[in-house]
C-alpha cells in the first residue's frame, strides 16, 4: 500500500500523462506572455519545401498578453530576391485578434533571413483558442507557392477565464 508523498507523486504522475495523452495543456494566468514554437520547417522531406523561401517554423503559439509574434522567414540560396508575406483569417479575425500583415520582404545577396512581426490582440473577453495563418506568396504575382514551407499556422492562447454560472 502506497502512503503519504509517494501516493501525492504517484497522483501528480497519473494527472499529467492523463493530461498529456488527452491533449489537455496547462492553463495559464491572466497576462502571461508564452511564445513557443511546435514544429520547424527542416523536419519536412526535401522535396515538400521550397528552394528558395520558406518559413522556419511551421506553427507557432502565442497568448494574448505576448502583444506580438516575430516570424522568421528565411533565404535558403542567400541570392537577392523578394517574397510577399500574407496574414490569413481562420478562427482568428485580423482587426480582432491581430493586425493584418501584408508586407513584401526584399532580400539582399548574403541575407540568410528576416522577420515580419504580426501583432496580437488582447481582449478581457473568453473565447476558444484561435489560429491564423501566414501564407508566402510571389511578390509580383500574389500565387500562394505550392511547398508546405511556405506558409506557418500561429495558434493565440486566451488568457482569459469563462464566466460563471451560480446558483
Amino acid at each position: 500500500m502506497i502512503q503519504g508523498d509517494a501516493l501525492v507523486s504517484r497522483i501528480k504522475y497519473r494527472r499529467q500523462i492523463g493530461n498529456f495523452v488527452g491533449g489537455k495543456r496547462k492553463e495559464i494566468a491572466k497576462y502571461e506572455i508564452i511564445r513557443q514554437e511546435h514544429y520547424k520547417a527542416e523536419r519536412l522531406d526535401i522535396a515538400l519545401r521550397n528552394k528558395y523561401f520558406g518559413f522556419d517554423c511551421l506553427h507557432y503559439s502565442v497568448s494574448e498578453a505576448s502583444g506580438s509574434l516575430k516570424i522568421k522567414i528565411l533565404n535558403k540560396t542567400e541570392q537577392a530576391g523578394t517574397v510577399r508575406a500574407l496574414t490569413i483569417d481562420a478562427e482568428a479575425k485580423a482587426g480582432e485578434d491581430f493586425e493584418k500583415c501584408d508586407q513584401i520582404l526584399t532580400f539582399r545577396q548574403g541575407e540568410k533571413f528576416q522577420y515580419i512581426e504580426v501583432k496580437i490582440i488582447d481582449d478581457d473577453n473568453w473565447e476558444p483558442d484561435e489560429d491564423f495563418f501566414v501564407h508566402l506568396l510571389h511578390p509580383e504575382t500574389g500565387e500562394n507557392y505550392p511547398e508546405e514551407d511556405t506558409k506557418t499556422r500561429v495558434t493565440i492562447i486566451d488568457d482569459d477565464k469563462p464566466g460563471q454560472i451560480c446558483f
